[in-house]
C-alpha cells in the first residue's frame, strides 16, 4: 500500500528530526505534542533550574544543523530549547505540530485498508476544558520516548507531610529557584538531576540532604581538570573498551587475548576519579564496575563532590520508608527535618496509548521494551519506534534511525523474514543480561555501542563501501563529528537515484519491501 499520511506522536528531539526527515520525503505529517512548547525532556515547564547537557554542544547537535558556535560549551536547557526551535522553523517542522494535544489511544483501523486510528485529548480555552478527535493515519512513529513520564514512588504518610505544609516534587516539577529559598530540601536519588539539583540546594536553600541507594560513577567536565571528556568518552576508540555482540576482528581480539588490558583500562579511569573526586573518603566509591553501569554514568555537576565532602551537602546512603509531618523517615530510623522533598528517580517506559493486544508484544512483563534495531516490531504493521534508544548522542541516533525508517516506508529496506527479526531481538535481549546481568535501562540502553548502532543502520541502507573509507584514524580517535553523517546521507540519496535512473523502469525494484504486508 502507499503511505501517505503520517503521525508523529511527541515533538522532541527524536520528533522533531522524525518529522523533518518525512516532510523531505514528501509526506504530509502531523506531530501530537501534549505539551506547550517543543523539546521533550527540554520543554520549559519540565527543566530545572541551571540544567545543561552532559554532551558538549558540537557533540550534541544535528548532522545538518550545527549548534550556534554562541552557546556555552555544555549548552543550558534555554539554549537547547531555542536551538530546536530554530531547527523546527528552518525546516518547516513548527507549523505541523499541534501542541497541548495528548494521544490517549493507538488502535489499528478496521476495514481492507491498514493503519492506525489515533484519539487525542486536546486543551482548549483556559486548559481546563478539553475536546476528543481522532484521525486516521497510514503510518505512526512513536517518538514520545523513554524520559516522557515522572517516576515518582508513593510513600505511607504523604498526605500528613502536605498537611503540614511540605511539598512533594518530581525534578521535573521543579522550575524555579524560588520554590526552595530558605528551605529544608530533601532530594532523592543519584543521576544527573539528583545531583545537579542537591548542589542547587546546596547554595540556595536553608539546607540540602541527598538520599541515595547506591552510589554510582560520575565523571567531571575534566580529567585530572585538564582534558574534556569528550576526548575520553565520546569517540569510536572508547567504545572499543565496552564488548559489543557483533564485534569486528580488532575488537574480538582486544576482548579475548587483550582482556588484561581492558581491565587496566577500566580501573585506570576508575583510580583517576577515586582520587579527583575522593570517592573513598566520602563513601560515594561504587560497588559495581565501571564498564558494567555504562547507562547509569553521568557527569557531576560542579563542586557537587567538594559540596559533600565539606558537609554543605548531607549524603546519606539509604532511602526514605515513610514521611511524616515534619519531613521524612529514612529505612535506617533516621529522621529528617524537611520542607520540600525533590525525587530525580528518573521516569516509567511505558506506552500507555497503545492498543493493549500491540502494546503486550512490545514491552513484555518485565517492561522491558522489544524492538528489531530499536526501531520496530515485526507484528506491528505501519508503526515504528524513535527515541527508544537512550545513548550519548540522542540527537545522531535519532536523526539516522529517523533516515531508515524512512527507507523502510519507501520500501528500500531489504529486512529478514518476521521469525529472523524475533531471533535478532532475542539475541540482543540476552546478551543485555548476560553483559550487564540485568536488561539495562528496560532494553533501550545502548550508551557502550551508540556509534557502533548508528554504523548498523547505515550498512542497513546500503553504506557498506563508504563507511570503510569514511572512518580514518582521525575519526576513531577525535569526538564524533556528526557533520559526516549528513555527508554520507547525500551520498547514500545519490546512489539510490543512479540505481534508479539505471534500472529499466519495466523492472521490479528488488529491494522493495511492502510495509505491513
Amino acid at each position: 500500500m502507499e503511505i501517505k499520511q503520517i503521525c508523529v506522536i511527541g515533538a522532541g528531539i527524536s520528533g522533531l528530526v522524525t518529522a523533518k526527515t518525512f516532510i523531505e520525503e514528501g509526506y504530509d505529517v502531523t506531530i501530537f505534542e501534549k505539551q506547550k512548547g517543543l523539546g521533550g525532556v527540554w520543554e520549559k515547564s519540565r527543566t530545572y533550574p541551571g540544567l545543561t547537557t552532559q554532551n558538549t554542544g558540537d557533540t550534541y547537535s544535528f548532522s545538518d544543523y550545527p549548534m550556534p558556535a554562541s552557546y556555552l560549551e555544555w549548552p543550558t536547557a534555554e539554549q537547547i530549547r531555542n536551538y530546536l526551535d530554530l531547527y523546527a522553523q528552518n525546516f518547516g517542522v513548527l507549523e505541523r505540530i499541534r501542541f497541548q494535544t495528548e494521544v490517549t489511544n493507538v488502535s489499528r483501523k478496521a476495514g481492507e485498508r491498514p493503519g492506525w486510528v489515533v484519539t487525542i485529548r486536546v486543551k482548549e480555552g483556559n486548559e481546563r476544558e478539553t475536546k476528543e478527535e481522532k484521525h486516521e493515519f497510514d503510518f505512526v512513529l512513536v517518538c514520545n520516548g523513554i524520559f516522557s513520564i515522572p517516576k515518582l514512588p508513593s510513600l505511607p504518610g504523604s498526605e500528613e507531610f502536605a498537611a503540614s505544609g511540605g511539598r512533594v516534587l518530581h525534578s521535573t516539577e521543579f522550575n524555579d529557584t524560588s520554590i526552595i529559598e530558605g528551605k529544608r530540601v530533601v532530594v532523592v536519588g543519584f543521576g544527573k538531576s539528583a545531583c545537579d539539583i542537591a548542589t542547587l540546594a546546596a547554595n540556595t536553600a536553608k539546607k540540602s540532604t541527598l538520599v541515595f541507594r547506591q552510589p554510582l560513577w560520575k565523571v567531571p567536565r575534566f580529567f585530572l581538570g585538564l582534558i574534556n571528556l569528550k576526548y575520553v568518552l565520546l569517540t569510536r576508540f572508547s567504545e572499543a573498551w565496552f564488548p559489543y555482540r557483533q564485534m569486528g576482528r580488532l575488537e574480538t581480539l582486544l576482548h579475548t587475548l587483550g582482556k588484561p588490558l581492558v581491565w587496566a583500562f577500566w580501573r585506570t579511569n576508575e583510580m583517576l576519579l577515586r582520587l579527583q573526586f575522593g570517592l573513598d573518603s566520602c563513601g560515594m566509591l561504587p560497588e559495581q564496575p565501571m564498564n558494567q553501569v555504562n547507562c547509569q554514568i553521568s557527569i557531576a555537576p560542579p563542586d557537587f563532590f567538594k559540596y559533600v565532602h565539606s558537609g554543605k551537602i548531607q549524603a546519606i546512603k539509604t532511602s526514605i520508608a515513610k514521611f511524616i509531618p515534619d519531613g521524612v523517615e529514612l529505612a535506617n530510623g533516621q529522621q529528617l527535618q524537611a520542607d520540600i522533598v525533590i525525587f530525580g528517580t528518573g521516569f516509567r517506559q511505558e506506552l500507555p496509548f497503545l492498543e493493549e493486544e500491540y502494546r503486550r508484544q512490545v514491552v513484555d512483563e518485565d517492561g522491558n521494551f522489544n524492538l528489531y534495531r530499536y526501531l520496530l516490531h515485526p507484528n506491528l504493521p505501519q508503526m515504528g519506534f524513535v527515541g527508544y534508544n537512550s545513548s550519548l548522542y540522542s540527537q545522531l541516533t535519532s536523526e539516522v534511525s529517523a533516515w531508515w525508517l524512512a527507507e523502510y516506508v519507501k520500501g528500500n529496506l531489504l529486512l529478514p523474514s518476521p521469525s529472523a527479526m524475533y531471533q535478532e531481538m532475542a539475541a540482543d535481549m540476552d546478551w543485555m543480561k548476560t553483559q550487564y546481568h540485568s536488561v539495562v535501562a528496560k532494553a533501550t540502553c545502548i550508551t557502550s555501542f551508540s556509534l557502533r548502532y548508528t554504523e548498523q543502520l547505515m550498512e542497513d541502507m546500503g553504506a557498506n563501501n563508504q563507511l570503510g573509507v569514511w572512518k580514518g584514524i582521525s575519526q576513531i580517535m577525535m569526538p564524533v563529528d556528526s557533520s559526516l553523517y549528513n555527508k554520507l546521507r547525500h551520498e547514500l540519496k545519490s546512489q539510490r537515484l543512479r540505481k534508479v535512473n539505471n534500472s529499466s523502469t519495466n523492472e521490479p525494484n528488488h529491494c522493495e519491501l511492502e510495509v505491513g504486508s
